[in-house]
């Protein structure tokens, strides 16, 4: 039984980790995405929402703040009405909207909140009334949910619509980056292995990082196009340090 459990150990340490194919990764990406994009709307719910509790913040302004986040996103991509993948991305945009608003209107989240904005009665007791201010605070909950999903879902396919300038970024860098660790190889230059795994965090964290921040940034006033700018310099600038930095010798 000894010998045998030792020959499985060294069976298993001999045969290694199993290497994924191009499916096996494209699956990993969009599921990957997916869950940060849930994230990503919850992080907004909870910030938009407590935001309305809090007096420094944009309590005067209720769910309008949640509201004007998808208009002020509107209002940006009416700035780029055309995109390499989408010929009109407004009417895109206006149609993600609707098809995201469907669900909760179905659920009757729009009947709630305005039935919850009836004057409480006078003659309610106590008890009447903290049922009804709650009813009123859970109704505020569905339409914040509701246009937090609108935005996210509005920035979500922004960063799809920029998808060919992250391409185009990815390329200049591993070019770049190629270019520069052969000049280190043929003049002599040394590793660092330090730089290297550096690089390799800020690349994936200038892809993933970015990609949450924008999607869950819940102050507003975030153009899309800085955010493409920024985040492709940076995505550029990490790959081209993690190319240059690769080992010496293959």
């Amino acid at each position: 039984m000894t010998a045998h459990a030792a020959s499985a150990r060294s069976t298993a340490a001999t045969v290694g980790p199993v290497s994924r194919g191009p499916i096996g990764i494209v699956i990993e990406i969009a599921f990957g995405g997916a869950l940060a994009t849930i994230f990503a709307w919850g992080i907004g719910v909870m910030i938009a929402y407590g935001g309305m509790q809090t007096s420094w913040l944009w309590a005067d302004k209720g769910i309008d703040h949640a509201r004007g986040l998808v208009e002020e996103n509107l209002r940006f991509i009416a700035e780029y009405p055309r995109s390499v993948l989408i010929q009109d991305t407004l009417a895109f945009e206006h149609k993600v909207i609707k098809a995201v608003s469907r669900p909760f209107i179905a659920m009757g989240a729009l009947k709630y909140y305005e039935a919850s904005l009836k004057p409480i009665p006078d003659s309610a007791d106590s008890l009447g009334k903290t049922l009804a201010l709650l009813k009123r605070e859970l109704a505020k909950v569905f339409m914040v949910a509701m246009y937090i999903a609108m935005d996210t879902a509005m920035r979500l396919f922004v960063v799809l619509f920029a998808l060919p300038s992250f391409l185009l970024a990815c390329l200049l860098g591993i070019v770049d980056g190629l270019v520069r660790r052969d000049l280190r190889r043929w003049g002599g230059g040394r590793e660092s292995s330090f730089v290297y795994h550096r690089a390799k965090k800020a690349t994936a964290w200038s892809i993933s990082g970015g990609f949450g921040i924008y999607l869950a940034w819940p102050f507003g006033g975030f153009n899309p196009a800085y955010m493409v700018l920024v985040f492709t310099v940076l995505v550029a600038a990490s790959l081209s340090m993690y190319v240059s930095t690769f080992k010496k010798y293959l």
